[in-house]
């Protein structure tokens, strides 16, 4: 299985989000800048809280949503916008083992960040969060033999 990236998304804005191979490889930044504008575009389509996938050459593209009731400040009127968690990863990467972590990691990331973080405007309150991404997401995102040899040495 192999994990390139994965991260989380409110409004296609990137709160915090992990790279555990060299994807800038894969995508560029004009790349990933379009893949976050895409996935916040799906977002926005009426998949409800269905789990998605779509390929992007040898990879495939897992997202899942949450969808959250966003109150405006100004105007007191309540909306509707996705909390996105998303991963980068190898095609062969079992999709089950994927969804969990990221359902587990979704809901660490509500019980510790509210709508009212969100809507900050300070783009480091998430960063600390990315230790946590890096730790849901470790066992899956190594290697087979990497994990052998952790185990064994």
């Amino acid at each position: 299985m192999t994990i390139i990236e994965t991260g989380i998304i409110f409004k296609e804005k990137s709160l915090c989000k992990v790279y555990f191979k060299s994807s800038k490889e894969i995508l560029g930044e004009d790349e990933r800048s379009f893949l976050t504008k895409t996935i916040g575009v799906l977002a926005k389509s009426d998949f409800g809280d269905k789990i998605h996938k779509f390929s992007m050459g040898a990879n495939k593209i897992l997202i899942k949503l949450k969808d959250l009731i966003v109150i405006d400040e100004d105007t007191k009127e309540k909306s509707h916008s996705p909390l996105i968690i998303y991963c980068i990863a190898g095609k062969k990467t079992d999709q089950n083992q994927v969804n969990k972590c990221m359902d587990e990691t979704i809901t660490q990331f509500l019980a510790q960040f509210s709508i009212i973080d969100f809507a900050s405007k300070e783009p480091n309150k998430f960063s600390a969060f990315n230790e946590q991404l890096k730790k849901n997401f470790h066992e899956i995102a190594s290697r087979p033999e990497d994990r052998f040899k952790s185990i064994l040495f």
